[in-house]
């Protein structure tokens, strides 16, 4: 019956019903729409632009918000070492300055610095050592660099993890879990051992383009090793009290190449402490030094036994090698010492405001391949972990399906029973079904879990598989509606020489799709959000469902990692309803003979 009368819905109050109503279902609408669109919106971003609740996100209009996202990529979301490239204070990527203003990367002679700086990288064998390969870490976020590392990783060993982990000499349990440590060149702490993982990623540092690599800053360490620690990042006037040359901003220290000489006595002690104990002995060089000094040292410590070339500061000491060279630099003058680096090759100058020229316009020339990758990449994470590195979308492709066709046979096969022959006690039989559904499926957890332990069918399909293989609601409904089918269809059947499981597929089966598809998508419903009982039954890595995978990457994952994993974990359930909604919406009709 309409709300409204045909002539009163066209008189001017009846309009103004109209008009209300469908305002009320437009706001009802947008009010369910929104919260996806803004997680929609989520799972394009990174730790950086995480908290933001733009329906779309920044980077995808601002090219400062693009250019900011690049820097955290690069930088592997670490702000110290954007700091240290750029002799800057950020206390995060959101800080950074927008690249549009002149005091930035914008003056007059950026795309000249910018272009210097990339045809220096590219025309200069620069050694590994001088160098970080941007992308090659993240917390929650996987960027597309290590993502390629895992990729070529895997295709050398042939997906054999046993001999990548013999090789790196540490057990890995997944390619998901490979990574790579930052490698941190200037520390004197710092040391690697070379292997198949470092191999490949200095093939991946050679392949990247120079915007995409990180140019080791003695300058940027020294200061946040030595002069920050004692005053401050902030303000310089600590730091002007206690030295002779006085600074406006931080970003106008460059550290000498060599030792500063007693006029400048506090700068000179801290060099020299810079140098002695936190630098790594690869970036000093020796002036006034010959092959033959050293020669005769390495003779007199190793009775001849060893012959290394002097360090030229190209060399990544380790070993043996480094010790011996660490004893002869404590055998020289400190003014002996030269500082190496890219900064010294290219220019202590100019190197900080060409490196952030050369960033801004690389992401400024690739802004749309940026915005791509930028925008799918937690997607291709779920992915990897989903399909192609991970068994939880092929365990729940398996399960879903054994367990709508163990429910599509054994519930209508006991309604069938019970529908077609008047057994005794029929009506017990339906009480004792339908008492089931008072005890919630959390009382029988532990029943189920001892029993199936006993039977040694833990981490299974079958112990996943039993819960839902009889449902005691569903027999009732599929009773119900069988005794509603003509008995004289059957009477025919039997006449025709009709076996009852012909009756059965043939007449039963075929009149009853609509509430079989009830049952279907009751049953694909309940496995695919099962949760704590497949945790429960199937702990093993190999047996996760999506649901058990869903819970084990939100307690690692980014909130934009997690937005996309619910998003592409949505889409089988969307999927299945719009196929199964014509059956579903023709409704529960009780067949008439023709």
């Amino acid at each position: 019956m309409a709300l409204l009368g045909q002539v009163e819905a066209r008189s001017s109050r009846g309009r103004l019903i109209h008009g209300a109503i469908i305002l009320v279902l437009i706001v009802g609408g947008v009010t369910m729409v929104y919260p996806f669109a803004i997680m929609l919106s989520g799972s394009l971003r990174s730790e950086m632009d995480q908290a933001d609740l733009d329906l779309v996100p920044s980077f995808w209009t601002d090219e400062a918000a693009l250019y900011r996202k690049f820097l955290e990529t690069k930088y592997n979301q670490d702000i110290e070492a954007l700091n240290r490239a750029h002799l800057r204070g950020y206390f995060s990527f959101r800080d950074v300055a927008d690249p549009r203003l002149p005091s930035e990367t914008n003056s007059p002679d950026t795309a000249a610095a910018a272009q210097r700086l990339n045809a220096f990288v590219q025309e200069t064998d620069l050694p590994h050592h001088w160098q970080v390969l941007g992308g090659i870490a993240g917390v929650g976020t996987v960027p597309e660099p290590l993502r390629e590392l895992r990729r070529r990783l895997k295709a050398r060993y042939q997906d054999d993890l046993d001999a990548f982990s013999r090789d790196v000499g540490a057990p890995t349990l997944s390619w998901l879990a490979v990574s790579l440590p930052v490698p941190a060149w200037t520390s004197r702490r710092y040391n690697f051992e070379p292997n198949a993982l470092y191999q490949t990623y200095f093939q991946l540092l050679d392949e990247a383009p120079p915007a995409q690599r990180q140019l080791v800053s003695l300058t940027g360490a020294f200061l946040q090793a030595i002069i920050y620690p004692q005053y401050g990042r902030i303000d310089t006037a600590a730091y002007n009290a206690a030295h002779a040359v006085h600074l406006k901003t931080f970003g106008d220290f460059r550290l000498p190449a060599t030792v500063p000489g007693p006029d400048q006595p506090r700068l000179r002690g801290e060099w020299i402490e810079f140098v002695t104990k936190e630098l790594h002995p690869s970036f000093i060089t020796l002036a006034q030094v010959s092959q033959a000094d050293y020669d005769a040292f390495l003779q007199q410590a190793f009775e001849g036994e060893t012959r290394w070339p002097l360090p030229d500061g190209h060399t990544w000491l380790s070993g043996a090698q480094r010790e011996a060279y660490e004893r002869f630099l404590e055998t020289r003058l400190v003014e002996h010492y030269v500082l190496v680096g890219p900064e010294y090759l290219f220019g202590q100058a100019e190197l900080p405001h060409a490196v952030a020229a050369l960033e801004y316009q690389y992401a400024r020339d690739h802004a749309t391949a940026l915005r791509g990758t930028y925008s799918i990449r937690n997607y291709l994470t779920v992915l990897d972990e989903l399909v192609f590195q991970g068994r939880p979308l092929i365990n729940t492709v398996i399960f879903c399906f054994l367990a709508i066709s163990a429910a599509l046979l054994i519930n209508p096969l006991a309604a069938y029973a019970l529908s077609r022959y008047q057994l005794p006690g029929t009506y017990k039989v339906l009480l004792f079904l339908m008492a089931t559904i008072a005890f919630p499926p959390m009382v029988t957890l532990i029943p189920q879990f001892i029993l199936l332990r006993k039977l040694h069918l833990l981490n299974t399909f079958f112990a996943l598989m039993l819960p839902l293989m009889a449902n005691g609601y569903m027999i009732f409904l599929l009773k119900g509606f069988f005794d509603s089918l003509p008995r004289e269809l059957y009477e025919a059947a039997r006449i025709d020489g009709a076996s009852e499981m012909r009756m059965f597929f043939q007449i039963t089966m075929a009149l009853s799709k609509p509430i079989l598809a009830v049952l279907a998508l009751g049953t694909f419903t309940h496995a695919y959000l099962m949760f704590l009982y497949p945790l429960l039954v199937a702990p093993d890595q190999d047996m996760w469902l999506i649901s058990v995978w869903l819970f084990q990457y939100q307690q690692r994952a980014s909130s934009a990692g997690i937005y996309a994993s619910i998003i592409l974990a949505s889409i089988p359930t969307l999927l299945i309803f719009l196929f199964a909604q014509r059956t579903i919406m023709r409704g529960i009709v009780v067949p008439t003979e023709k």
